[in-house]
């Protein structure tokens, strides 16, 4: 797939919740983005930072690139706090993005929290443009100020349902958003699920949906290098076979069943420096 490197142009940026703002780019991209696929950016200072952070795209119109960005260490708020006219080396798009195709002709039940909005968001808005059953999709934060509420309306992408995990406001439920997905495979069982936020959540959908028997692709979120699966620094386990598979270049978008994603999938190896009869 034809990529692009280069030196792109802030051309705008808004804050959308609590230490979270969207940076709009000017960006000539030579192929389409796929709701899951994601951007290397690196904001020009070689001297502070020696590589760049991956950062999934929320949304391309022309030649204008938005990222979701939330401030979590030095390199992120630095690239929160870029201003209008400065620039950012950029490499994208980059990785395997959701296949439409696993999505045909069933219920689907979206299951996002934090960041993790940014690849829901995309293929909430694509499944709604092609018709077909609807999405449901779920959207978890701990205080209403997490909620990046302009991405949460009905359109183009919902109606969103809101779980807040403290004193939520009109209109949004109490607790997990494990809690909506629960309720979503009671009344619709035959669906499919897809999931991206933090670990501790997508553990929880995960194991929700093997109870189930319900397919789950999950859009993982890691550290990473070089972003092209050339340093495999963001390795995961092959379900079934002896080999690790590339979180950038053959995700960041998999099936589930093809990875060893719970910490219980790692049970039957042994330990280092173990014996093994």
């Amino acid at each position: 797939m034809p990529r692009t490197l280069a030196e792109c142009p802030v051309v705008a940026r808004r804050e959308v919740a609590r230490d979270t703002v969207v940076v709009s780019f000017e960006v000539h991209l030579e192929e389409p983005v796929t709701a899951g696929q994601f951007a290397m950016v690196h904001t020009g200072d070689d001297d502070a930072y020696v590589l760049p952070r991956p950062y999934s795209i929320l949304d391309v119109v022309g030649d204008r690139m938005d990222l979701l960005v939330k401030v979590a260490g030095r390199g992120s708020k630095e690239l929160a706090q870029i201003r209008e006219g400065a620039t950012a080396r950029i490499f994208g798009p980059l990785g395997q993005g959701f296949d439409l195709a696993d999505f045909e002709g069933r219920p689907s039940v979206l299951v996002a929290g934090g960041v993790g909005i940014v690849p829901l968001y995309r293929l909430a808005r694509e499944l709604k443009r092609r018709g077909g059953p609807a999405a449901r999709p779920l959207f978890g934060a701990h205080t209403p100020a997490d909620l990046p509420v302009e991405l949460l309306g009905d359109e183009p992408a919902g109606p969103w349902q809101l779980w807040i995990e403290e004193q939520p406001l009109e209109g949004q439920r109490l607790g997990l958003v494990t809690l909506g997905l629960e309720e979503a495979l009671d009344a619709t069982p035959d669906a499919i699920v897809a999931t991206c936020g933090p670990t501790p959540m997508m553990h929880a959908v995960a194991r929700m949906c093997r109870d189930r028997g319900v397919p789950l692709r999950v859009c993982l979120e890691e550290q990473m290098g070089c972003g092209a699966g050339v340093c495999r620094a963001c390795v995961i386990e092959h379900a079934d076979q002896p080999r690790m598979r590339t979180v950038c270049k053959e995700g960041p978008v998999f099936d589930v069943d093809q990875i060893r994603f719970l910490p219980e999938d790692h049970t039957d190896r042994a330990e280092p420096g173990a014996c093994s009869a």
